[in-house]
């Protein structure tokens, strides 16, 4: 893989935000209008230019090898830990899943000290779970198949 291909992708996905951004413009009042189009109208230029410089930069470079195939194989695992601990969250409730999700997590990492692991993890959910509860009063999932609560 080139190593202006990652900029080309970068330009793109750039440029798909900045036009969901400029949809959104009408939106604000006439009065307050000019600071966010003068911004829009800067990143629009330098990722364009970003585009521009990375398209010539492809022609000229040669192809140099990546470690995208094993960035991958640890990437999706981990993108698959994730989804299956939001829909367990719905399931067991917070605490539980964040729990199970620490702990499995800290394995994936290879966390070798087993006491850290589940101090770490338990510590950790039931702060969570009082700063978000008590002083944030935000109400996280309890769980439909069992309630772990304070």
């Amino acid at each position: 893989m080139k190593k202006s291909f990652a900029d080309m992708i970068i330009g793109i996905v750039l440029l798909a935000f900045l036009t969901s951004l400029a949809v959104q413009v009408p939106a604000i009042p006439e009065v307050s209008r000019g600071y966010p189009l003068v911004l829009l109208i800067i990143s629009y230029v330098m990722t364009i230019w970003l585009l521009v410089t990375s398209v010539l930069k492809q022609k000229k470079e040669e192809k140099q090898e990546t470690q995208v195939v094993e960035q991958v194989k640890i990437i999706v695992p981990y993108c698959l830990m994730i989804t299956v601990y939001l829909v367990m969250m719905s399931k067991i409730g917070y605490i539980a899943s964040t729990v199970l999700f620490m702990i499995a997590s800290l394995i994936y990492l290879k966390l070798k000290n087993k006491v850290v692991l589940a101090v770490l993890s338990v510590l950790l959910t039931i702060i969570l779970y009082f700063v978000f509860t008590n002083f944030l009063t935000v109400i996280l999932p309890r769980g439909s198949w069992f309630n772990i609560a304070f």
